[in-house]
C-alpha cells in the first residue's frame, strides 16, 4: 500500500476484479451525474484467478490491491459495494461478515439480471440455492446471500425474486435502476448531440439492428419470413450479429428469394467492435428487435437518446423489465415471423416520450443512489 494512503474513513469501496469492465462507467456516473467527489470513491481489485483485463482507470481515484488491505481498515469505510455477486468474490464478502457482524451495516451489492436469472435456474431446479460453479455459484455466495441486507437493484423487478431464492424477507433494496451507458458520461454526451439534435423519427431510410449482439439465426430466419420484412426488405437495411459459419444459411435463402423473383435483402453481419464504434451503429439505426435476455442497457440507451422503437418478444424477461423499470413504449410480439409492418411504420409511435421516461427513471435513481454514496 502507498505510503501516501490516508484511510478509508467515509470513503466509499468497491470490490471489483482484475477483469472487470463495469465498475469503470458505474464510478464515471457517479462523478459525473451524481457529484461525488473521486477521493471519496477506492476500488479495490482483487484477482480472479483468470487473464486479466487491461480496463480504463477512473482519474484521480487511488486503486488498491485486496492483498494490501484489512478488515480493520476497511471497517472505517462508509460503505461497501460488491459489484455483482459470484465464486469470484463471495469469498472476500464472507470473510467480511464472517470477522465483523458490523459489516452487515456497510455491505451492499450491486445486482443485475444476469446473476438472478442463475440463481433462479438453480432455485427452480433443486427448490433451493446449491453449489453449481457451472452457474457461478459456490458455497460462500450461498453464504452471503444468507445474511446480507442490502442490495441495489430496480426493487419492482428483482425484490420477489431475490427473496424466493433466499427464502427471506428481511432484504432491504436500495431501489435504484442502471445510471451509466455504454460510453463514459462525456463522450455519450457528446455522440448523443452529434446524432439526436437533428434526428427526426421516420424520416431517414430504415436501419434495423436484430439483436445487441448475437441473435439466433433460428430466430432470424422466422424474421425473414415476417409479414413486416417481406413489406419493407428491399428498401430497410437489416444489421445483425450472426457467426459466419451460420450466414450462408441466410444468404442461401436470399438467393431463392432472387430466384423466385421476390425483392433482394440487404443485411448488414456486425462483429464485435470498440464501444465507441458500437453506438456510433446504434445511433444510426431506427429500430432495434431485442432478444429475450441481456441486452437491456443497450435498449435503454437507444429509448434514452430518442432513437427509434424497440421490439420485444412478449412475456420475455427483457419485456418486464424494460416496461416496468423504464416505461418504454414497447412493440411486443409472440413471434419473430408474427412481427407486423406497423412495426416499421411507426405510426402512433413517439420516440421522444420513451426517452423523457427514460432519463427521468435516471433521475429518480440518482436521487436514491445519493443518499448512499455522499
Amino acid at each position: 500500500m502507498s505510503k501516501d494512503f490516508m484511510g478509508l474513513d467515509g470513503k466509499h469501496v468497491f470490490f471489483i476484479s482484475d477483469r472487470d469492465r463495469f465498475f469503470f462507467l458505474f464510478g464515471d456516473a457517479l462523478i459525473e451525474k451524481l457529484g461525488l467527489p473521486a477521493e471519496l470513491i477506492v476500488p479495490v481489485v482483487f484477482k480472479s484467478g483468470l487473464p486479466p483485463v487491461n480496463s480504463p482507470k477512473l482519474n484521480d481515484v487511488s486503486y488498491l490491491n485486496y492483498e494490501d488491505v484489512g478488515i480493520e481498515i476497511l471497517l472505517e469505510a462508509k460503505s461497501v459495494t460488491f459489484m455483482s455477486l459470484n465464486e469470484w468474490n463471495s469469498p472476500i464478502a464472507k470473510r467480511l461478515i464472517d470477522a465483523r457482524d458490523e459489516f452487515l451495516e456497510k455491505i451492499y451489492i450491486f445486482i443485475t439480471d444476469d446473476e438472478v436469472d442463475r440463481w433462479t435456474k438453480k432455485f427452480e431446479m433443486n427448490g433451493c440455492l446449491s453449489e453449481d460453479l457451472s452457474l457461478h455459484i459456490s458455497e460462500s455466495c450461498i453464504s452471503v446471500l444468507e445474511k446480507v441486507r442490502y442490495f441495489i437493484a430496480p426493487r419492482p423487478y428483482f425484490h420477489k425474486k431475490i427473496c424466493e431464492v433466499t427464502r427471506r424477507n428481511d432484504i432491504e433494496f436500495i431501489d435504484a435502476s442502471i445510471i451509466f451507458d455504454v460510453l463514459p458520461h462525456y463522450y455519450s454526451e457528446m455522440m448523443r448531440r452529434v446524432f439526436s439534435e437533428s434526428f427526426e423519427y421516420g424520416k431517414s431510410g430504415r436501419r434495423v439492428l436484430v439483436g445487441t449482439k448475437g441473435y439466433s439465426w433460428k430466430d432470424l430466419m422466422k424474421f425473414l419470413n415476417s409479414p413486416a420484412f417481406k413489406k419493407y426488405s428491399s428498401n430497410t437495411q437489416f444489421l445483425c450479429f450472426v457467426s459466419p459459419t451460420r450466414r450462408f444459411l441466410i444468404e442461401a435463402f436470399g438467393l431463392y428469394r432472387k430466384i423466385i423473383g421476390r425483392d433482394f435483402f440487404n443485411i448488414t453481419y456486425l462483429s464485435p467492435m470498440s464501444p465507441q464504434m458500437y453506438n456510433a451503429m446504434l445511433a444510426s439505426c431506427t429500430h432495434l428487435i431485442l432478444q429475450d435476455r441481456g441486452g437491456a442497457s443497450t435498449a435503454r440507451l437507444f429509448a434514452k437518446w430518442g432513437r427509434g422503437r424497440i421490439a420485444v418478444r412478449r412475456g420475455s424477461p427483457n419485456h418486464v423489465f424494460i416496461e416496468e423499470c423504464y416505461g418504454i413504449d414497447l412493440y411486443t410480439y409472440d413471434h419473430e415471423k408474427d412481427i407486423n409492418p406497423d412495426f416499421f411504420d411507426g405510426s402512433g409511435f413517439d420516440p421522444s416520450e420513451s426517452a423523457k421516461n427514460v432519463c427521468a427513471e435516471e433521475r429518480r435513481s440518482l436521487s436514491v443512489l445519493s443518499s448512499l454514496y455522499s
